[in-house]
């Protein structure tokens, strides 16, 4: 087996069960525990495993929604990033933030609500923190009390079939 077609079989078993041991990953991948023990320190090492976490069920959790919002600053800078970084910090249900393009905007964050207080409270400090450099802002909300329009749950299990 080649060493990258290793590597790729074992982070995608990790993927696909996290909690596994290096022993069952080296019979699953007729290695030596060993072998799977280096390999999972150098992947981790060079950051192809940031973390390793248990995706939850957000409504056990108490949570109603998630809300993808869509937003247009006029400008970028090294300032604005280290500032957008140390906000979304400090706002634990703000899930994910990043900066991209498309539909006329150039960032995005994911942010878990309990209800439309919190999402409401969030969006009033988004915009008295970042205004006037604010240009443009849309919001795409997911219900989790509905579990029968979910079409694909979140998952990575799905790409171990890439390899």
């Amino acid at each position: 087996m080649k060493k990258r077609e290793t590597d790729l079989k074992l982070l995608f078993a990790l993927i696909s069960g996290a909690r596994r041991s290096d022993r069952q990953i080296a019979r699953l991948l007729k290695v030596s525990q060993p072998t799977v023990t280096r390999k999972r320190a150098n992947l981790e090492k060079e950051g192809y495993i940031s973390e390793y976490t248990a995706i939850p069920d957000l409504s056990k959790m108490g949570y109603d929604f998630i809300a993808v919002t869509f937003l247009s600053f006029a400008k970028d800078s090294p300032e604005l990033f280290d500032k957008a970084r140390e906000w979304t910090r400090n706002r634990p249900c703000v899930i994910y933030a990043t900066n991209g393009e498309g539909l006329g905007m150039n960032s995005m964050m994911m942010s878990v609500h309990p209800n439309y207080a919190s999402y409401s409270n969030l969006i009033t400090e988004l915009r008295r923190e970042w205004e006037p450099n604010l240009k443009n802002m849309q919001t795409f909300i997911v219900s989790l009390a509905r579990p029968e329009i979910l079409i694909k749950p979140f998952s990575f299990r799905s790409l171990e079939n890439n390899i």
